[in-house]
């Protein structure tokens, strides 16, 4: 259990849009974003300051630049959203959506380490 404590404690933080950028490049208070009628399964890239993953999530909401993902951090079992750059998501093909051993509608992410 100690062990198990430490990792949790020892984890790197997630790293997406800061308010900073939300402010600045994205403008949101004179463009605001808009939201999907349905959430869209899409797969992102998502930083962590050592590594990078590639996760299936729902996208959420959208600027010109960016888009606003849901996921489930699946290490924690926490579901986090935030802001991506709009060039690190790309629509799940629509093949995968008909083959029920890939449908991952449960906002589960499938890491894929680069």
């Amino acid at each position: 259990m100690d062990e198990r404590i430490e990792e949790f404690v020892m984890r790197e933080e997630l790293i997406m849009l800061t308010a900073a950028h939300l402010d600045l490049d994205l403008d949101l208070d004179n463009t605001p974003a808009t939201d999907f009628p349905e959430p869209r399964r899409v797969y992102a890239w998502i930083r962590y300051p050592s590594k990078a993953f590639r996760i299936q999530a729902h996208a959420i909401s959208y600027t010109r630049t960016a888009v606003k993902i849901r996921f489930l951090e699946s290490l924690i079992q926490i579901h986090r959203e935030g802001w991506v750059w709009l060039n690190s998501v790309n629509p799940v093909p629509a093949n995968e959506f008909s083959n029920p051993s890939t449908d991952k509608s449960s906002d589960e992410p499938t890491p894929q380490r680069q």
